[in-house]
C-alpha cells in the first residue's frame, strides 16, 4: 500500500453539508437526468438531477435521486409532480444546452415553468404528459416504478425508479449499427462544485476474456 497520510470523515461527526461536498467531489463524473414533470394541472416543470444512472436492462429501468431542500427539508418540485401524476421524462444535457440546463436548476416558485426561464422548448411526448426537450437530442418517457425515501431532514436523498417506456434518438447521433457516438452526443456532466466537464476525449479498454 502507497505510503499515504489518511483524512478519515466520520459521517455521524461530519455537517452533512460538508460531507456532501466531498462526495460530489469523489464520485465522478456524474451523469446528468434532465427531468419534465407536469403537476396535477398540467403545468410544466423541468430541473436537472446529478445522482442518475440505469439500474437495469431488462426490464429497462432507471433512476435518480431528489433530494430535499437543504434549508427547508421540503420536497424538489420534480418529486412533487411525479408523486401526482406517476410520469416523468428524463433528457440528455450536452454541450450545446448545458448553460440553459443550468438556468433551469434556479428555485423559481412551484407551478411556474423552467422551460420558459431557461429558453428551452417542451414538445409532446407519445406515452406520458410531460413534455420532451426539444433540443436534446435523447428522451426517454418513463412511468414511476417506485421511490424511496431516506430522511426528512434537509439534504436526504430520495430515490425515483422509473420504467423506460420508449427511447428517441436524434439520428444524427447514430453511426451504420445504430450506436450513439459519444462525439455526435457531447454529453456533459457533473464534478465537485461548480465544475462541469465534458465527455469527447474516451479511450478504448477491451473487458479480459478471463
Amino acid at each position: 500500500m502507497p505510503n499515504r497520510t489518511l483524512r478519515t470523515l466520520s459521517a455521524e461527526d461530519t455537517p452533512w453539508v460538508d460531507f456532501y461536498k466531498r462526495l460530489v467531489e469523489i464520485v465522478v463524473p456524474r451523469p446528468i437526468a434532465l427531468v419534465s414533470t407536469v403537476d396535477a394541472e398540467g403545468r410544466p416543470n423541468l430541473a436537472p438531477f446529478s445522482f442518475f444512472t440505469v439500474v437495469s436492462s431488462n426490464p429497462a429501468y432507471l433512476a435518480f435521486c431528489p433530494t430535499r431542500a437543504g434549508k427547508t427539508g421540503e420536497l424538489k418540485d420534480t418529486l412533487r409532480n411525479i408523486l401526482a401524476t406517476g410520469q416523468f421524462v428524463v433528457a440528455t444535457v450536452t454541450e450545446a444546452i448545458a448553460d440553459k440546463v443550468n438556468q433551469a436548476s434556479a428555485p423559481l416558485p412551484y407551478g411556474e415553468s423552467e422551460f420558459e426561464h431557461a429558453g428551452l422548448t417542451a414538445v409532446p411526448a407519445g406515452r406520458v404528459r410531460p413534455g420532451l426537450v426539444a433540443e436534446s437530442p435523447v428522451n426517454m418517457e418513463c412511468e414511476l416504478v417506485e421511490v424511496h425515501t431516506y430522511g426528512r431532514e434537509g439534504g436526504a436523498g430520495n430515490l425515483v425508479v422509473g420504467r423506460i417506456l420508449c427511447l428517441h434518438l436524434d439520428e444524427a447521433l447514430l453511426d451504420g449499427e445504430g450506436r450513439v457516438l459519444p462525439d455526435r452526443l457531447r454529453a456533459v456532466g457533473r464534478m465537485g462544485g461548480q465544475d462541469w466537464v465534458r465527455t469527447r476525449e474516451t479511450f478504448p479498454m477491451p473487458r479480459p476474456l478471463k
